[in-house]
């Protein structure tokens, strides 16, 4: 994903292609590859962080008709499955 700015960022949020803040800006599927692998480094370090990061990739990942894009190790909750 390029660099985007803050001003950027916030309108994403905005537009709901971001969480608030502008954190996980997602508007294209490479975007919503890198956040896919960006999940791990979430902040807080906690799982109900993750999942909550996972269900609006999960969200922005059926807007954008990829969901086949979404790791087989995800349900549709944004919980890890097993």
């Amino acid at each position: 994903m390029a660099d985007v700015n803050t001003a950027a960022r916030k309108k994403a949020a905005a537009q709901g292609q971001a969480m608030p803040g502008g954190r996980f800006p997602i508007k294209s599927r490479a975007d919503l590859g890198n956040a896919i692998r960006a999940v791990g480094r979430v902040r807080p370090d906690t799982e109900e962080a993750r999942s909550q990061v996972r269900r609006f990739i999960i969200k922005r990942a059926k807007a954008l008709g990829a969901m086949d894009a979404i790791p087989d190790t995800w349900d549709s909750s944004g919980n890890l499955k097993g």
